[in-house]
């Protein structure tokens, strides 16, 4: 697996995409962190909370 991935390095053009994705990833993994403007937390915990609720509740259809 590591000699595979240290060959994949070795061809630019897949060094370049490989370097893109991550770049991607830690980009949106920064942004899932900030807080969006005028979104209350609380109200986005009662919001869960209201569809966790019932026997069939929202995210039941998910499992």
């Amino acid at each position: 697996m590591l000699s595979a991935f240290i060959s994949a390095f070795k061809t630019p053009d897949l060094r370049k995409k490989i370097i893109f994705t991550l770049a991607m990833i830690a980009i949106y993994r920064m942004g899932a962190t900030l807080p969006s403007p005028g979104v209350s937390f609380g109200n986005v915990q009662k919001c869960i909370g209201l569809a966790q609720q019932g026997d069939n509740g929202v995210f039941t259809l998910l499992n």
